[in-house]
């Protein structure tokens, strides 16, 4: 019996979490812990945001951030932590502040974290990349969709004459969103790697629904140049594009992908070929490319990353960095011809993963982290 109890209190959001979740449950497999999944109806409101103007706060909730307790049974010892998902480096959960001890960010930036005041900023930690997945060892799954359901209803809820119509919209939005977390890959598909069989250069991504923010517009364009330029160099050598919807149909069909786009058959194209892309996620978050590619050994061409990790990845040993659009040709032509750089990319880049960013060796690392403080 493990020393060592996490109990995981059911989160608002369950697409981000899925991956620490994941960790935990694979480290119970193991017998590093006990996990006890507790329903949880806490709101959990309050969002702390860095602006060039200072601090401010508003009552907004924060639901990608998931919240979790650590128990020492020999000693009694209890730490409250959480993980902090968000797209937004500069953006933080006031609840996780004032009862936390620990707080774990997926975006996580020096320059943000240190406008905050003293007490709060000793408590947040690089997080590291992140992708959903899930466990076959799952428990609690009634739980977490009551608490997914019930939580997010009572924060839509408000006293007036638009009392049901808000309630109905909420309802559908988490049920669609459940169904949505229930496509996530297991965990085991990421951990089964196999050779490349097609000597090809793959970028397949999406648009989100709405460009009214100027940084999704930028997104969209910088993916759409991207796939023109690579199926303009590569020809038939290039695999993917951007996925069809509402919004690419009517500005970028010249970029449409043909391909397969539930989540299995995605992993399934990365795994078959040799040279990926990666470009930034929103609020240059670290998208869920980046540790799919890595999971798969594949020599990834990638736009820089601005999110700091535990242990950065580097130019010319795990991945190919390019800063600049125009660079990005000549590295993906020096690939292809240099098997010697393939190989040393590949291995780094599948050693990297298996050692940082596989769900249940991250989540070790943070629960050790944790019990290595002292009180």
């Amino acid at each position: 019996m493990s020393d060592y109890i996490v109990k995981i209190y059911t989160p608002q959001e369950l697409n981000h979490s899925s991956y620490i979740q994941t960790g935990l449950f694979e480290l119970e497999r193991d017998s590093f812990i006990k996990t006890k999944v507790v329903l949880s109806l806490a709101k959990r409101l309050g969002t702390i945001r860095v602006t060039d103007s200072g601090i401010k706060q508003t009552n907004q909730p924060h639901p990608k951030t998931s919240f979790y307790q650590l128990i020492d049974t020999k000693s009694g010892r209890k730490i409250n932590f959480a993980a902090d998902l968000y797209d937004s480096s500069d953006s933080f959960s006031a609840y996780a502040l004032e009862h936390c001890d620990y707080i774990f960010k997926r975006n996580f930036e020096a320059k943000n974290v240190e406008k905050l005041p003293k007490e709060a900023r000793h408590k947040i930690h690089p997080l590291g990349l992140v992708f959903g997945t899930h466990s076959k060892h799952q428990e609690g799954i009634l739980k977490f969709f009551l608490g997914l359901l019930l939580t997010n209803l009572s924060i839509d809820s408000k006293a007036d004459r638009n009392f049901l119509k808000r309630i109905r919209i909420s309802y559908q939005k988490q049920i669609s969103h459940w169904k949505f977390t229930r496509t996530t890959r297991l965990i085991d598909h990421f951990e089964k790697v196999t050779p490349f069989t097609e000597n090809s250069v793959f970028f397949q991504t999406r648009c989100f629904s709405s460009e009214e923010q100027e940084d999704v517009k930028q997104i969209h364009q910088q993916r759409f140049r991207i796939i023109v330029l690579l199926k303009e160099k590569f020809k038939e050598k290039f695999k993917g594009g951007i996925m069809p919807s509402a919004l690419a149909n009517e500005k970028y069909k010249e970029a449409l992908t043909n391909l397969p786009t539930d989540p299995v058959s995605y992993l399934n194209m990365v795994k078959s070929a040799k040279v990926v892309i990666y470009s930034r996620g929103l609020l240059y978050s670290p998208a869920w490319k980046m540790p799919e590619y890595l999971s798969q050994g594949k020599i990834i061409v990638a736009e820089k990353l601005t999110a700091e990790l535990l242990v950065p990845l580097e130019h010319g040993k795990e991945v190919l960095f390019f800063e600049d659009e125009n660079q990005l040709i000549p590295l993906i032509e020096e690939v292809l011809k240099n098997d010697d750089l393939c190989e040393k990319l590949s291995q780094n880049a599948k050693k990297y993963f298996d050692t940082y960013v596989h769900p249940k060796e991250n989540v070790k690392r943070i629960l050790n982290f944790m019990l290595s403080q002292k009180v």
